[in-house]
């Protein structure tokens, strides 16, 4: 199928003073919001009253929604990983001709780490003779060359190619995963594509995160979903990020913490129209191409990467749900210290993408290929997920607070106890949603590799309780401290979240799907890192298997 361009470049951004301008607004949003107990209780405590009822409203309506998406996002999950993928989709015209190449960026991940990513990718039911993977390291790294030499030395065999880049730091360009996704997919199309090895018309490229446990199906049932649609090949896929890999290694608070983030990416996947890539996901070769491959000057790059294809074809775009589960790793260190820190680096990194509005905004405005209303919903859903991640726990928390403090007078007036008394219960409306969401971890959460206790259960569960305090630091001051650093200008470099190595493997992984309807994924050996001389012995089965069945 041929891709026609529509009448939009995404490549130039407005001046540097209305980039600049756009770059404050958000954030300037944010600390008015969560400072507006301080001022707007003296200066106009009714209109403070009524938009802190407002926002209770709107985080009644977000909590119902979050817990409702959460429920239908574990039936079609657990749904998804039931269906003949390779079957259904060997059934569609084109599939013979298929091929599928993965984009592994790292840099300072051991070789346990990709080694393990690797051989889930090796699980696929898709015929591995039709994968090309590349392992994108970064030049930097002083240990790159030995750990390609030891994962192409075990994992060569396995695919169809087995490329291996190192990104050389290039002036001008961001460090991180956006620009050696660029070096890497240039890399590929002149050493595989030019060359006669991968057809750009058949291909579909795979992102990766060095820690993405991908399901065994994921491949066959992205070809399904992109052959299956007449405008598949415009079409950008999103897996669900599921950050149970090293789950039961976590205290017990951080455990409670990313449940939740795992259970959000699940949850908005089911209002498809407003998706946004994260982490991993795919696209077709030709129109990753078509609109220049990665920006080299970004950290968001899944963000900015699907916007980039929407605003450059317009319409036919969209991100699509593929209902699989792809494990990751929750943020990790050697010591609690480390793991708290990671998290923190993390999150903040992840709330950066409030950077990307100036390009998202000009963006908009340019893409007259797209009704004005999609681009309007598209900076403003955009905009609201950035607004309200740093500043909800303060107007939540503290609103009525000041405003009793502050301002004592109109909070005794009829006005003022009416106002309180509609926000505390909204408020207390929302808290059987996270009942729902409890439950939903419950039922999606690896099993305990040495089987959990009565106090395992009743801690596990009694540390969702504790979100209102454990949310601030790990995820509510990350974020504002993006926002902070964002409106002063002190902009952020990438910083690679540390990894720890956990063996980690799929039910059933000998026919790559559960057969009792339980989550495709089992932790093993979760509490100690991969044996010195194991990852070989694995690899070999995996080898050894693969080529049984060939």
């Amino acid at each position: 199928m041929a891709i026609k361009a529509g009448a939009y470049a995404a490549e130039r951004l407005p001046g540097p003073r209305v980039t600049r301008a756009l770059e404050i607004v958000p954030p300037a949003l944010v600390w008015l919001a969560i400072t507006s107990p301080l001022w707007a209780s003296v200066l106009v405590p009714d209109l403070l009253g009524l938009f802190l009822a407002v926002f209770s409203a709107y985080w009644l309506w977000k909590s119902v929604q979050f817990a409702t998406c959460v429920v239908i996002g574990s039936w079609r999950l657990q749904r998804a990983q039931k269906r003949d993928w390779a079957g259904q989709a060997a059934a569609l015209p084109g599939y013979d001709e298929a091929q599928h190449l993965v984009l592994l960026p790292t840099y300072g991940e051991s070789q346990e780490i990709l080694a393990d990513t690797l051989h889930r990718l090796a699980m696929q039911t898709f015929p591995l003779d039709r994968v090309s993977v590349v392992l994108a390291f970064e030049e930097r790294d002083p240990q790159a060359r030995a750990r390609a030499h030891f994962l192409t030395e075990r994992f060569a065999p396995l695919f169809r190619d087995l490329l291996v880049t190192y990104h050389p730091d290039v002036a001008g360009e961001v460090k991180g995963k956006s620009s050696n996704l660029a070096w890497a997919a240039r890399q590929a199309e002149a050493e595989l594509v030019n060359a006669g090895r991968l057809d750009p018309d058949t291909l579909l490229v795979t992102v990766f995160d060095a820690d993405s446990r991908i399901h065994p199906q994921y491949l066959a049932a992205l070809s399904h979903d992109a052959l299956g649609h007449p405008d598949g090949w415009l079409h950008v896929f999103q897996p669900a990020i599921l950050f149970y890999a090293n789950h039961w290694r976590l205290p017990a608070l951080l455990r409670a913490v990313n449940s939740v983030y795992s259970l959000y990416e699940l949850s908005r996947m089911v209002p498809s129209y407003r998706l946004v890539t994260q982490s991993t996901y795919s696209l077709s070769w030709k129109a990753a191409r078509d609109v220049g491959f990665w920006d080299v000057d970004v950290i968001p790059e899944d963000s900015h990467m699907f916007f980039k294809v929407l605003f450059h074809f317009g319409g036919p775009v969209r991100v699509r749900p593929i209902f699989l589960p792809v494990y990751a790793d929750a943020a990790e260190g050697p010591t609690l210290r480390r793991t708290v820190v990671n998290q923190y680096q993390q999150i903040r990194r992840w709330s950066w993408g409030v950077s990307d509005v100036p390009y998202l905004v000009a963006s908009a405005a340019r893409a007259t290929n797209l009704p004005w209303y999609s681009r309007v919903a598209r900076v403003a859903w955009y905009l609201e997920d950035h607004l309200v991640w740093p500043s909800h726990w303060f107007i939540l928390t503290f609103g009525g607070v000041a405003m009793a403090l502050i301002n004592p007078h109109y909070a005794r007036s009829g006005m003022g106890v009416w106002q309180t008394n509609l926000t505390a219960t909204l408020v207390a409306i929302s808290f059987p949603c996270l009942v729902v969401v409890l439950l939903a971890d419950w039922r999606l959460r690896p099993r305990h590799p040495e089987g959990e206790d009565f106090i395992d259960v009743l801690w596990s569960w009694a540390a969702f309780f504790f979100l209102p305090l454990t949310s601030l630091p790990l995820s509510t001051l990350p974020s504002l401290d993006a926002h902070t650093r964002l409106l002063f200008g002190r902009y952020l470099e990438y910083r690679v979240t540390e990894k720890m190595p956990a063996r980690v493997r799929f039910r059933d992984e000998e026919s790559g799907r559960p057969q009792d309807g339980s989550p495709g994924f089992e932790p093993s050996h979760q509490r100690g890192p991969y044996a010195l001389g194991g990852t070989p012995a694995v690899t070999d089965s995996v080898l050894g298997s693969v080529r049984d069945l060939r």
